[in-house]
């Protein structure tokens, strides 16, 4: 059966089948899509998780070697496939599998986008047959806008009409750059309705600096710039929890690139995982060059301090340990303890 993110969703309302394809270039769709098969699969039984990262080093047989295997705790099993298009071995490996897969075992293939020819081989084939395949691509503008209500009901933030359309003309089908808007409207207005100039004052134009150009210069490594930015956003009144999370969304990637890269993973699926667009990779790559397991360590250090401090949970002031954590991410120690 072939569904998009919306189809799926009303799917998994019935029993699960034995195999899903999520596959496509929406990053965050696909992640979404992911978290709801998790979730549905717990609700039914499918209590024990394993997940398989393949990549030229690693046979496909493998992520299937114990899939017969019952565990002591659990009898149902989810198997995560995290995977460039099968190759011809593993094309053959997904074939016999599904001649007769386990009715305890339900396994998800987390795909790029595939082509037209892809579609039509047999593994693909064998896949549509035996279970559900999902193309996560981009969505149209109804139902960006509907994705978006959707995520604003999540957060209990309520928008007006011209709002919600402003919000949408704003981010142009960007998912992520979506979601983190919806993010810092719910941060800033919590459950009061949001109107039309509630949205422009959160929106930055060109001409101000925003939370997102803080932390584009910081992992730029542009000290002199991400200092400048902080300091006009302090003076324009900024939230320190907004600063805050901007910086440790951006902290919290490159964590989980740098645990990954040190696992030998290759640097296109971990930016796939972690939802890093393709104009940003190259911005991290440096970044990852630049940074050791000490830096990462004392950046996130920083992070926890900043936040007790925004809370009052410590007596430092947290525009001081932003700065220093927002240089730390540039490269730049202010003292010779600090990030």
């Amino acid at each position: 059966m072939k569904y998009d993110y919306w189809g799926l969703l009303k799917h998994l309302k019935n029993p699960l089948r034995s195999v899903y394809v999520l596959h496509g270039d929406e990053t965050l769709l696909q992640q979404e899509a992911l978290i709801a098969l998790r979730k549905t699969a717990q609700q039914q039984g499918f209590s024990e998780r394993e997940r398989h990262d393949i990549d030229k080093h690693y046979d496909w047989s493998m992520a299937f070697a114990d899939s017969n295997a019952l565990s002591l705790f659990s009898d149902k099993k989810l198997i995560e496939i995290h995977a460039n298009k099968p190759d011809a071995a593993g094309a053959k490996v997904l074939e016999t599998y599904l001649k007769n897969p386990p009715d305890d075992n339900v396994v998800v293939l987390v795909l790029p986008k595939l082509e037209a020819a892809a579609q039509k081989s047999k593994w693909f084939a064998a896949c549509d047959e035996n279970g559900v395949t999902v193309s996560c691509a981009p969505l149209s503008d109804f139902q960006f806008k509907d994705w978006i209500t959707q995520r604003c009901q999540q957060q209990q933030l309520t928008l007006t009409p011209d709002a919600l359309t402003a919000l949408c003309q704003q981010n142009e089908g960007n998912l992520l750059a979506a979601h983190q808007e919806v993010t810092k409207l719910s941060l800033l207005f919590g459950t009061n309705t949001v109107s039309l100039e509630h949205v422009e004052q959160a929106i930055s134009d060109s001409s101000r600096y925003s939370l997102f150009d803080l932390s584009a210069s910081a992992l730029a490594g542009d000290a002199s710039k991400t200092a400048k930015i902080l300091f006009s956003l302090k003076a324009e009144g900024q939230a320190e929890s907004l600063v805050l999370w901007v910086l440790a969304k951006e902290i919290r990637i490159l964590s989980a690139l740098f645990e990954g890269t040190q696992q030998g993973l290759p640097l296109n699926q971990l930016f796939q995982q972690h939802g890093v667009w393709s104009k940003q990779q190259a911005v991290f790559q440096h970044t990852l060059r630049r940074i050791n397991q000490k830096r990462i360590l004392g950046l996130n250090d920083e992070l926890l301090a900043a936040d007790k401090a925004i809370k009052g949970q410590n007596n430092e002031d947290a525009w001081d340990i932003l700065l220093r954590l927002s240089l730390g991410l540039a490269g730049v120690r202010l003292f010779e303890n600090a990030v």
